[in-house]
């Protein structure tokens, strides 16, 4: 393929965290694919890391997307969304009569998280990866790939670039307070997003050269009034997030930005709304990457 040619050509794409929301990067990779853009390494954080990975190894963006739609078909996958739909208060997906039930499973699931140090387990994340990608070793991807993660005893954000590509991933995927973090040697490791929303430094640090950052983050709309201390903490971190975000895309060469609207994290169900997305914003940067 035209995108693999040179190896020591072309960009380095940092893809950010969204959830559901990064569904987008395989949109605009199909775009870069299609267009013969160079892509020398991809750095990804969470649902970023995700997504670059499976295009590392795969190859093809196509074939990332027939995996993410064959996935969309499992039983797995339908375990996955209620779960995660149950926080974010849109009951109306469900159907009527069952409505009193999911009120109870969700009075549930925010009892455990007061009392845990996570809502799920990682079990959830690990499986959905594996029926995603295969546990191989980062040395045997088509293209070089670093995932990034935040180590919760220090601080500190830390970049995997060898070792078994799942672990990694899975370090990478799991967001703070919802699923239980995963410890390894010493370190506790949660979702990259807390340090690196789009690992733009991570991908400037291993790779070099011009890197274009994919974000995928919502638009800070106005709140409305935050009536408990739960939804002051949580609007909060949207507003800190936010700005984090764009500190880190001022770092980048080239920022595409897909069109994601305001797409709640779970809503997995919007996946061709999301690869459409991905499409159209990196169509508006080809003419900027091929000067």
């Amino acid at each position: 393929m035209q995108i693999f040619r040179k190896k020591n050509d072309g960009y380095v794409l940092a893809l950010g965290g969204g959830g559901a929301r990064g569904l987008a990067h395989v949109g605009v990779l199909k775009i870069l694919q299609n267009e013969g853009i160079g892509i020398k390494g991809i750095a990804g954080t969470s649902m970023g890391a995700v997504v670059g990975a499976m295009f590392s190894y795969y190859g093809d963006a196509i074939e990332v997307e027939e995996v993410f739609r064959k996935f969309m078909s499992t039983k797995l996958n339908k375990e996955f969304g209620r779960l995660f739909l149950l926080l974010s208060g849109n009951l109306g997906a469900y159907q009527e009569p069952s409505r009193l039930v999911k009120l109870l499973e969700r009075g549930y699931v925010y009892l455990k998280a007061a009392r845990s140090r996570a809502i799920f387990s990682r079990n959830i994340v690990s499986d959905t990866l594996r029926e995603l990608l295969p546990d191989i070793e980062f040395d045997e991807l088509k293209v070089p790939f670093v995932s990034v993660a935040t180590d919760l005893i220090t601080g500190r954000e830390v970049i995997f670039n060898s070792g078994s590509l799942l672990r990694a991933v899975e370090a990478s995927s799991l967001i703070p307070g919802i699923v239980e973090p995963v410890k390894i040697g010493k370190s506790i490791y949660v979702d990259g997003s807390t340090t690196s929303t789009v690992p733009v430094a991570a991908a400037r640090k291993i790779f070099g050269g011009q890197v274009v950052a994919v974000d995928v983050s919502m638009e800070l709309k106005r709140g409305g009034q935050p009536n408990t201390a739960f939804e002051v903490a949580l609007r909060a971190g949207e507003i800190t997030s936010y700005y984090l975000t764009r500190v880190w895309l001022s770092q980048a060469d080239v920022v595409i930005h897909p069109n994601v609207g305001q797409t709640y994290w779970a809503n997995f169900e919007k996946l061709d709304e999301m690869i459409r997305a991905g499409e159209s914003a990196a169509r508006k940067s080809i003419s900027l990457l091929k000067n």
